[in-house]
């Protein structure tokens, strides 16, 4: 289709539309019987556009709009009356069901809490153990990784393997200096394929050689790798509540939206009944 000189005489409307645009809207465009206003453009190009490039953006929304109603006119021109029925009653039943999403989540937002406790989510947790369990192993670990070059290299791993509860600031004092990745994951589960991906050893090894350690020291050419398992839950073991608390915060939020909706449907249904709104015909 050829339009360009045409969209460029639009595009001076449009321009000297803006400069005036409290004053009247002017068509930009027409297609039989239908007109394309300026303030139609403007408003599709965002405030603070430069004027080039409001330019592009108004040509190209002209140039789509006239072949959007040449098709659509085609379209009309072309449909049965059957097709054309079909199409109004589909239109009709999205637009329902716009308008009652729209409302449903409006009352959800201002009326329903959003809000789980972690009481709710002990007792949930409680009564559907069996739902929850494990694919992988999960742990609570600390994981260091410290270059071949660190100095005192062997006062670090003494730390390490001490069991003094003091040994973990010195193992934080000694890793802010030197470590390339300081990791505790001594207040949240995470799963030790994560941990894996950071170590100089694949799944296969680690089991057969890591699997039940609960602290492990590991280096290749360029890193020394510690990692300390202070808690552990394997595969096919019920999941700790601490790594399926959001899980259960999700669950909980949507069966509390499917009762709320299920109670406001039956509070309109009363209503309508009880106002005569509704009729049945037999």
């Amino acid at each position: 289709m050829r339009y360009p000189f045409i969209i460029i005489l639009l595009l001076a409307v449009l321009h000297a539309c803006k400069e005036n645009s409290a004053k009247d809207d002017r068509p930009v465009a027409k297609v039989m019987n239908k007109y394309l206003y300026s303030s139609e453009v403007e408003a599709f190009i965002p405030t603070g556009t430069p004027r080039h490039d409001s330019s592009s953006i108004a040509q190209s929304y002209i140039r789509n709009w006239i072949i959007k109603e040449l098709l659509l006119a085609k379209a009309i021109k072309n449909l049965t009356e059957e097709e054309k029925k079909e199409i109004r009653r589909q239109v009709e039943d999205y637009s329902s069901s716009v308008f009652i999403h729209k409302y449903k989540d409006k009352l959800i937002s201002q009326k329903m809490d959003p809000v789980i406790s972690d009481a709710d989510i002990d007792d949930y947790y409680a009564q559907n153990k069996i739902n929850f369990i494990l694919t992988r192993p999960v742990v609570k670990a600390l994981l260091i990784i410290i270059p071949r070059s660190a100095p005192n290299i062997a006062s670090f791993q003494e730390a390490f393997r001490s069991d003094n509860p003091d040994a973990l600031k010195t193992l934080e004092e000694y890793s802010i200096a030197t470590a390339k990745k300081f990791d505790d994951f001594n207040n949240r589960w995470v799963e030790m394929r994560y941990l894996l991906n950071f170590l100089p050893v694949d799944q296969a090894a680690w089991d057969a050689k890591y699997r039940d350690n609960r602290r492990v020291e590991l280096e290749d050419n360029e890193n020394y790798y510690f990692l300390r398992i202070n808690e552990v839950v394997r595969e096919h073991e019920i999941a700790p509540v601490g790594y399926v608390k959001q899980e259960i915060e999700l669950i909980l939020r949507n069966k509390r939206k499917i009762e709320f909706e299920e109670n406001l449907e039956r509070q309109i249904n009363e209503e309508g009944t009880r106002k005569n709104l509704v009729s049945i015909y037999k």
